[in-house]
C-alpha cells in the first residue's frame, strides 16, 4: 500500500480580506478570530505546530468558516507518530517572518513549540483588528527584522482605537509576549 494524502479544496479568502470585503465589525472578527484559535488548538491537542500561520493560510470560505491550510512547515510533536517532518537545523528559518514568535527568528528549533504557534496567532489578531504588523520587519535587513522582533514591544492595541483597550488588549498583549513562558500554553 503506498500512502497519499487527501486535502480539500478549500474556495476562500485569505483571513484579513475576507474580514475587510465583508465590513466585519471588532465583535465579527473577534468571533472568527476564534473560530481559527480552536483550529490551531485541535492541530495542537494532536501534536502538531503548524509554524507559518499567517492571513494568508487561513482561507474564509463564503459561509464564513476559517480554514487553516499549508502544513507544509509543520512539526510533529510527542508521541511515537509515523509522520516525518522536516528536520530544522539551528539557525534555519522556518516561517514568514512578521508572523515569526522571537525563538522562531532567533533559529532555536529546540524551542518552538506550541507556544510559538500562539505568538503567530497574536500577530494575526494584531493585523486582523489594525491592519498592521504588530513589528514593521518589511525591507529591513534579516539581522535588524530579527532583534526587532526579538526585542522591541508590539505597541498595544488601545492605541489604535480606544474599543481595544481592556481584555482585548491584554489577550494580543499575552499572546506577542517575547518570553514564551509567558504567553498562552497552546
Amino acid at each position: 500500500a503506498t500512502p497519499y494524502l487527501v486535502m480539500e479544496h478549500v474556495d476562500g479568502l485569505p483571513l484579513t480580506e475576507y474580514a475587510n470585503r465583508n465590513r466585519l465589525t471588532i465583535r465579527q472578527r473577534l468571533d472568527l478570530f476564534l473560530r481559527v484559535c480552536e483550529a490551531v488548538q485541535h492541530a495542537h491537542t494532536k501534536g502538531v505546530i503548524h509554524r507559518d500561520l499567517k492571513p494568508s493560510n487561513i482561507l474564509v470560505t463564503k459561509d464564513g468558516q476559517p480554514k487553516v491550510l499549508d502544513f507544509g512547515v509543520a512539526r510533529v510533536i510527542g508521541g511515537d507518530s509515523p509522520l516525518v517532518t522536516m528536520q530544522t537545523s539551528y539557525g534555519q528559518l522556518v516561517g514568514t517572518l512578521p508572523y515569526m514568535s522571537p525563538e522562531q527568528v532567533a533559529g532555536e528549533p529546540d524551542e518552538v513549540d506550541t507556544r510559538s504557534d500562539v505568538y503567530s496567532l497574536g500577530a494575526v489578531l494584531f493585523e486582523l483588528l489594525t491592519g498592521r504588523l504588530p513589528h514593521d520587519v518589511e525591507g529591513k535587513p534579516l539581522p535588524e527584522a530579527a532583534r526587532i522582533i526579538r526585542e522591541v514591544d508590539a505597541p498595544r492595541l488601545g492605541q489604535f482605537q480606544s474599543a481595544f483597550r481592556g481584555d482585548i488588549e491584554i489577550i494580543a498583549a499575552h499572546a506577542l509576549e517575547k518570553d514564551r513562558a509567558l504567553r498562552y500554553q497552546g
